[in-house]
């Protein structure tokens, strides 16, 4: 394949850019890609007429560009990890998104087999710049992937000691007492699991939990000028839907200035990982709030629709108090770990 960059005639050049912009639009959801051309021969570089390379000043991933090699023919290489859930998707039916890929940077890409033991794609190209456009487009494509699939893992403060627990458990056995029409112990969280959730993510292998990890870490700095451990006052019930009388889920509000912007912040900052589930990536803020009652968590045979009745519990227990707690730490669980006797499984904590 020549490698040769050659300016497009001037009448073919509004049917490229149309092209190009297609393109983005369908595999990457619209995202659009900005720099300037470094290679002197592509003349076009007005705002609509983006081109495929970068500046290597501009680009946001400085780990990666500090891994690109050099050979001694000249030639540049970079090898990234990327998690086999996503080589379908990079490979495309019969090759063909690998092989566009390829041939709009101008660069080799190499995928493991699924047998192979690595998990590293390596990008080729005879310039830095090729590679840093291949880069682009393969995080920009298993971002878009990554935001189809479900979560696995979550950020949480967990409620499920001292005084919280134990009013949750007062409240429990009020509501059970009053034997209110299709309402059972299956709706209630166990208390062992009593949490607030700061984030969902989508990590797929060992290496993306510990990237997660590592950024989790990274959020301590956002702890400074806060009051830990953070207080956090539990007190009445709402439903996440406008109707109570059908109802999916039943919390307990959250007041907790400190958390909420601590969660905020930290949010923020996950969002530019790629790491986040997609409901995430569109939020602004985190609603805090403690999780008491939940259609899902009944067993398939005992769920009697999609819904239950809220109408008698808001009415008695509406203004219920949780007391207060304090919080330590949070915690990356990973999701539907939960137990009857035991929290969630931790895959790592940030305490402070």
């Amino acid at each position: 394949m020549s490698r040769e960059v050659l300016t497009p005639p001037v009448q073919k050049m509004s049917q490229m850019r149309r092209y190009r912009v297609n393109v983005v639009h369908d595999d990457f959801g619209g995202d659009k890609w900005n720099g300037q051309n470094k290679q002197a021969k592509l003349e076009y570089k007005t705002y609509e007429e983006q081109n495929l390379y970068g500046d290597d000043d501009d680009y946001e991933d400085d780990a990666a560009l500090k891994s690109i090699t050099e050979s001694a023919n000249g030639d540049f290489s970079l090898s990234i990890h990327v998690s086999k859930s996503f080589y379908g998707g990079l490979i495309g039916m019969k090759g063909s998104t690998k092989r566009r890929i390829e041939e709009e940077t101008r660069t080799e890409i190499f995928v493991p087999r699924p047998n192979d033991r690595s998990n590293e794609v390596t990008i080729k190209a005879k310039q830095r710049s090729q590679i840093c456009a291949a880069l682009r487009q393969i995080q920009h494509l298993v971002t878009s992937l990554r935001k189809k699939m479900k979560p696995t893992h979550f950020l949480a403060v967990a409620l499920n000691s001292g005084e919280v627990k134990e009013r949750f458990m007062e409240l429990k056995k009020c509501i059970l007492e009053a034997e209110l029409p299709g309402i059972d112990a299956e709706l209630f969280i166990p208390e062992c699991c009593i949490h607030l959730t700061l984030g969902v993510y989508v990590l797929l292998d060992d290496n993306e939990r510990q990237e997660a990890l590592k950024n989790l870490e990274s959020c301590r700095r956002l702890l400074d000028g806060l009051k830990t451990p953070f207080e956090i006052k539990v007190k009445g019930l709402e439903i996440m839907n406008d109707d109570p009388s059908s109802t999916r889920i039943l919390y307990a509000r959250i007041e907790s200035p400190d958390l909420q912007k601590f969660a905020d912040q930290c949010l923020a900052h996950f969002q530019t990982t790629g790491l986040c589930a997609a409901d995430n990536n569109e939020r602004e803020s985190i609603k805090l709030h403690m999780t008491v009652m939940n259609n899902r968590y009944r067993n398939e045979a005992n769920k009697c629709g999609n819904s239950f009745d809220a109408r008698e519990i808001l009415k008695r227990f509406g203004d219920f108090d949780f007391g207060v707690a304090q919080s330590q730490a949070v915690h990356l669980c990973v999701l539907k770990s939960r137990t009857e006797d035991d929290f969630y499984k931790i895959s790592g904590s940030l305490e402070f």
